[in-house]
């Protein structure tokens, strides 16, 4: 495994690319130059280098719009030695200009330019260099045969059909979690004595990293915070002080810090009586299969793959900022209203179909019908 962000894992054939001044330098370029991805050379070269070493028979990749690779020379080299791809989008990066979501845009479809979301991540603070990158995109990651793209969401997977990537198969493969040893139904009762909460009081759990984008949807949150005040407290997890702003006013939230306790984090998803996802965009939410694996329902937004995610009985999606909705189904949840599974029916539906056995098995499948030839 090649990547180029984080702390390197203690295990073996495990490889950083790049270094973190080159990450800094890069982020910096396509902020100030408007181009993203077209940096990191060196970075390029070292994975060219191990690529070689390795001798790959397929190439996997994931995200590649994190300031750390510079995309036309890996794919000159993927499309010259012709080696299979499986390509995973986590988002809408890879066929449109430059943005991770695209919202209401179209532009995607035909080639972006005037862009109205510059700002966004990955931002440009001063040229809009959109359509040039959809063009070269388009010629680089659509040269070569030998390539299947995958999304967790049949949301994705239909917009990548009508992308530039729809020359090839697109396929859905819903992302695994652990819910054998890690993501299953805690005691209730018991994680709330754990962690000083009562019994009978009404508790509403979100996850708060992130919140300084707008695309998070904190607002809505908070808002349900303060319409909630004498009903419930609102617990956030992985609150940033710096957004302790958006807290005023609010007398029932509960921020918490991230944690690196994946226990404490499940157990947290246990004690909750709802979780919440107020995202304006979204492709396939770990978190949400995360809290539904523990048992929890989640109220969210009808965007991407979340009503995917809620249907039969998990959950409820809300049209996208309706807080009066979003509100209303967070009540109905807590007051036990509507026709949502129980706890272990729904711990049961992502056990069957969100394993990471099962995500495993799939993706093997797909490695090995691109050796043979098949796809």
């Amino acid at each position: 495994m090649a990547f180029g962000r984080g702390r390197v894992p203690e295990e073996p054939n495990i490889y950083r690319i790049d270094k973190p001044a080159e990450i800094y330098i890069s982020a910096l370029e396509s902020r100030v130059t408007g181009i993203n991805g077209w940096g990191n050379r060196a970075a390029a070269k070292r994975l060219i280098r191990f690529m070689e070493k390795v001798r790959p028979d397929v190439v996997h990749m994931h995200t590649l719009h994190g300031y750390y690779v510079n995309l036309p020379m890996l794919f000159r080299y993927l499309n010259v030695r012709q080696i299979p791809c499986v390509w995973t989008f986590h988002d809408c990066h890879a066929f449109v200009g430059n943005c991770g979501y695209y919202f209401a845009c179209g532009k995607w479809k035909d080639g972006c330019g005037k862009c109205p979301n510059l700002a966004g991540y990955p931002s440009s603070l001063f040229f809009d260099f959109t359509a040039f990158m959809w063009r070269r995109k388009k010629e680089l990651f659509t040269s070569g045969e030998r390539k299947v793209i995958v999304s967790p969401s049949d949301w994705l997977t239909g917009e990548a059909k009508k992308s530039f990537f729809g020359k090839y198969p697109c396929i859905t493969i819903r992302n695994g979690i652990d819910v054998n040893n890690t993501f299953f139904p805690r005691d209730r009762g018991a994680c709330r004595e754990k962690y000083g909460y009562q019994p009978g009081e009404k508790l509403v759990l979100g996850i708060a990293v992130g919140y300084s984008d707008p695309r998070k949807g904190a607002k809505y949150i908070i808002r349900l915070a303060k319409d909630l005040e004498r009903k419930a407290k609102v617990i956030l997890i992985g609150w940033e002080r710096k957004n302790d702003a958006m807290l005023e006013g609010c007398t029932n939230v509960i921020p918490l810090p991230s944690t690196s306790s994946i226990e404490m984090l499940a157990e947290y998803y246990s004690l909750a009586d709802v979780f919440v996802l107020p995202s304006l965009a979204e492709n396939y939410a770990t978190t949400a299969l995360e809290s539904m694996a523990c048992g929890t329902p989640v109220v969210g937004f009808e965007v991407g793959g979340i009503p995917e995610q809620l249907s039969g009985g998990r959950g409820i999606v809300v049209k996208p900022g309706d807080q009066q909705a979003f509100t209303a189904a967070v009540e109905k949840v807590l007051e036990g209203g509507g026709t949502l599974l129980g706890r272990e029916c729904l711990a049961e539906e992502i056990r069957r179909e969100n394993s990471t056995e099962k995500m495993t098995e799939a993706y093997l499948e797909i490695y090995g019908r691109l050796i043979r030839g098949d796809l």
